[in-house]
């Protein structure tokens, strides 16, 4: 019975050495996960590069492709926040992105009107100006009328008063 049992053993010493490191736990119970081995979080900066050294056609391609299907959706979430790199983002990405993912852009550039209506201004003017799409008429945008009205910078007044007019325009419903 003992001879049966050796080849069993044997298998069970083998598989315990040759099994995949697990995480180790540190002093306080956490456990440690290897640098290598978390997610990523991508950032305003890493887009940058991205356009940098691949274009910006060809990083929107990427970042709305089937190899990271949520890519896309941080960017807007970026955007959103009104963050002058994320803005860049979206200047980069304005001309190209259509269908759903210009609609996703342009609704982002809206909610980051109120918080950053200067940078949000310069994205359009320097991107063929206001659209309906990114100063949405509303009930709720009275904020962003009043982040717009603030604006002071004497070059971005022509867009201003394009942004302006589509935010107080008859509401579309």
């Amino acid at each position: 019975m003992s001879i049966r049992l050796l080849p069993l053993a044997l298998c069970a010493v083998l598989a315990t050495g040759c099994s995949p490191r697990t995480d180790t736990i540190d002093e306080t119970g956490t456990e440690v996960v290897p640098a290598e081995t978390r997610p990523q979080v991508l950032t305003a900066d890493h887009v940058l590069n991205l356009i940098a050294a691949d274009g910006a056609g060809h990083t929107l391609a990427v970042l709305t492709g089937p190899a990271d299907p949520s890519g896309y959706d941080k960017v807007t979430a970026g955007v959103a926040t009104g963050d002058g790199q994320w803005l860049q983002v979206a200047q980069a990405f304005r001309p190209l992105a259509d269908g759903l993912y210009g609609e996703g852009l342009s609704d982002a550039l809206y909610q980051a009107l109120t918080k950053n209506a200067p940078g949000v201004l310069a994205v359009l003017k320097a991107t063929g100006g206001a659209s309906e799409l990114t100063c949405e008429s509303g009930t709720e945008n009275a904020t962003a009328v009043a982040a717009v009205t603030a604006v002071t910078d004497p070059a971005l007044a022509e867009v201003k008063q394009e942004c302006l007019g589509y935010l107080s325009g008859p509401i579309e419903g």
